[in-house]
């Protein structure tokens, strides 16, 4: 446990409560012994190999930041070298992290374009001074509630960098605020070419699908391979997670993040009035001939390429054509005969059974459902919530996915708590199973047997 510094670091500030510590950093909140300010502190112990005299030019970038004044940036007031330390001041931290909202809520679309939105204010504030190469990862953006709305804030001051410059040896852990975490990087970060605004329009671009499917887009087993996917692999559909996922969606985040920098929204700006337009043709249809204005007297779609507006106004049939999570190496019809859905609408049953009591067939009437237990906190329910046969609530809000794939079923386990399993099978999360007529599931303590109909009973 970091020790409180009794002493005044540069003359002024005196530590408060220790946020963390170890190694180089330490964070913490301070008192500004000449205003009785409550301040943020960083301090960085300076290694014994660094040259002191070379110190000042490290901190040169920060002047650029204190010009920074959005509410959508953590203001830098103040910075120094105190002995064998730097120490860098900012406004109080407030609020929670990204990443806690991430774990404990379920995020819709709507608030996600506008989690979206306000960290590209942000970027367009701090872009506008020339700094660019932002660290987004969800710990380091902080999410605080002003009347009914939230406000979102950067939290990054650069300590990345600087501690690069400093030779630090990160952990290559994810909480460590000097790891390059592939999960979140640009691809030029991991081909080592040059870094700027495009390079934060991706990550934006990224936590857009990640916010609103709950999950990264690409990850590996290890390191290494996520750099590979991130670099290479195109974006998954955004429909296998969200089945009601607009398709003009896809076409949006997939611009954000190519690979190729120059293809990416030219700016902060751009990015914004696409996400304008894309919800105003969620709420009002496509586009009319009169485009709307925003407060500067600029149209809303006035920067968007024409590529990518058609295709976010639904306008570019090549989209829907292409929107299908199909595999070439999907069963054959012929070998699972499925003939779904019936003259009622349902794709499949879910048969709930019970000593005593007439089996309980829950119908499946969607292509693509989440299945859980009601949240009464949030008023959230899953697409097919169980919670009416679970009194032990042993299922997750939301536990498994089960897929209509045209002719076959897949199931997909959610990284429920208390697992699912299939014909006594326990699933890797994340991992699409095929489901057939008359398989065994257990979500959670709840065993159910899948049914699809016109199939016979003796079917596998």
């Amino acid at each position: 446990m970091p020790q409180r510094d009794a002493r005044l670091i540069g003359g002024v500030y005196r530590i408060g409560q220790i946020i963390t510590g170890g190694g180089l950093l330490t964070t913490s909140t301070a008192y500004n012994h000449n205003t009785n300010d409550v301040v943020g502190l960083y301090v960085v112990d300076i290694p014994s190999s660094e040259q002191i005299d070379a110190i000042p030019a490290l901190l040169k970038p920060y002047e650029k930041r204190r010009l920074v004044q959005s509410p959508h940036v953590l203001h830098v007031l103040d910075w120094g070298i105190d002995g064998t330390r730097i120490y860098i001041a900012t406004d109080p931290p407030r609020g929670l992290t990204l990443q806690h909202v991430l774990d404990t809520e379920n995020i819709d679309l709507a608030r996600a374009i506008d989690l979206c939105q306000h960290l590209l204010l942000g970027l367009r504030a701090l872009h506008a001074e020339g700094i660019a190469g932002l660290d987004l990862r969800p710990q380091l953006i902080t999410v605080d509630t002003v009347g009914i709305q939230d406000r979102v804030q950067i939290d990054d001051i650069g300590l990345r960098t600087l501690l690069y410059a400093l030779h630090y040896v990160d952990s290559q852990r994810p909480d460590d605020i000097g790891y390059l975490d592939p999960r979140y990087t640009a691809p030029e970060y991991i081909h080592h070419t040059q870094i700027g605004p495009w390079s934060d329009i991706y990550q934006v671009g990224l936590l857009l699908f990640t916010l609103y499917t709950g999950r990264l887009p690409f990850v590996g087993s290890t390191p290494a391979e996520t750099g590979i996917l991130q670099t290479a692999s195109p974006l998954p559909p955004i429909k296998r997670f969200k089945h009601k996922a607009p398709d003009s969606l896809q076409a949006l985040v997939e611009h954000a993040m190519s690979k190729d920098p120059a293809q990416r929204f030219s700016s902060a700006e751009e990015f914004l009035r696409a996400l304008d337009t894309f919800q105003k043709t969620l709420t009002a249809g496509p586009l009319k001939k009169s485009k709307p204005e925003r407060e500067n007297g600029t149209s809303a779609t006035a920067a968007i390429p024409q590529k990518v507006l058609e295709r976010i106004t639904g306008t570019d049939a090549r989209l829907h054509d292409g929107s299908k999570t199909i595999r070439k190496s999907q069963p054959s019809t012929e070998l699972l005969n499925v003939q779904v859905p019936n003259e009622q609408g349902i794709y499949a049953y879910l048969c709930h059974e019970k000593k005593g009591e007439l089996t309980q067939r829950i119908a499946i009437t969607q292509r693509n459902l989440i299945v859980g237990r009601l949240d009464p906190k949030r008023g959230v329910s899953p697409d097919l919530d169980l919670s009416h046969i679970d009194p032990k609530m042993s299922i997750s809000r939301q536990h498994a996915r089960i897929r209509f794939e045209d002719t076959f079923f897949s199931i997909e386990d959610l990284k429920s708590r208390n697992k699912t399993r299939l014909n006594d099978r326990v699933l890797t999360p994340l991992k699409p199973e095929l489901l057939t007529h008359g398989a065994q599931i257990a979500f959670g303590s709840v065993n159910l047997r899948f049914e699809v109909p016109g199939m016979k009973p003796d079917a596998t």
